[in-house]
């Protein structure tokens, strides 16, 4: 009786081995011919459900996190893409180098921020205000991450610059940047603020700078931001369609 018990065994285990055996090379020809079998439909897609339900569960493979990356560097590309550098140099007298790129490209990618930064601010029954990190926090961060990949290829590019001197560089644009965003989000309410931000960040509180070129900066900035707000929130997440303004106007 007990042999008969392992030999039923034995022949069962083999017989689960074939099988598995034989649906190898069926799901092997569908990744290969890159054709679903209608027999093996359901099953792909069950099994399907299943990986993504635990990949899901485990961060990876989210859908949405994925698009709202790919959200965020479309965003940060449409501002080299699209800003007409020239003519910010050129009006507000700026040299054409690289910090009066940065500074420049630093200020749209800030307005993106704000914006974003504005989603994830809800407001209770009580009319107070709350700031919940979400999907615009993310995205932020996303536009962010672009900025300085971008900074990273552009200085290793110069010339007569080496991985010591370029890491130095980008740490020491860091901490500008940071102390720009302060700068910045401070004088959001206050045109005064905002204005000596610009003043210490574009001209580094030179006595010959112009008090006419900063006061476009400002105009600029309150315009972009009121042009972005128009803007609904599904479409800044799935599909956002950026216009900048130009300095010319302002």
């Amino acid at each position: 009786m007990y042999r008969i018990r392992i030999l039923s065994r034995v022949l069962w285990q083999q017989r689960i081995h074939k099988k598995s055996f034989q649906v190898q090379p069926c799901i092997y020809t569908i990744r290969q011919n890159d054709f679903i079998n209608r027999r093996f439909q359901s099953t792909v897609a069950v099994e399907d459900s299943y990986i993504k339900k635990f990949m899901k569960a485990v961060g990876w493979m989210d859908q949405s996190r994925t698009r709202l990356k790919l959200t965020g560097y479309f965003l940060y590309e449409c501002v080299p893409d699209k800003v007409v550098y020239n003519d910010w140099f050129e009006k507000l007298e700026l040299p054409d180098t690289f910090a009066s790129w940065f500074v420049i490209t630093e200020l749209h990618v800030w307005i993106l921020m704000v914006r974003y930064m504005a989603e994830d601010i809800t407001t209770s029954k009580a009319e107070k205000q709350k700031y919940v990190k979400g999907d615009g926090h993310f995205v932020r961060n996303c536009i962010i991450e672009a900025l300085w990949a971008d900074v990273g290829n552009k200085i290793k590019l110069l010339e007569g610059a080496n991985p010591a001197i370029a890491r130095k560089q980008v740490t020491e644009l860091s901490e500008q940047f940071q102390a720009a965003l302060v700068a910045y989000d401070e004088g959001l309410s206050d045109d005064r603020v905002l204005a000596a931000a610009i003043w210490r960040r574009f001209y580094s509180l030179s006595g010959d700078a112009k008090a006419e070129h900063v006061e476009k900066i400002v105009n600029f900035i309150r315009h972009q931001i009121s042009l972005l707000d128009k803007i609904p929130s599904q479409d800044l997440k799935w599909k956002p369609e950026i216009t900048w303004l130009s300095i010319l106007d302002h």
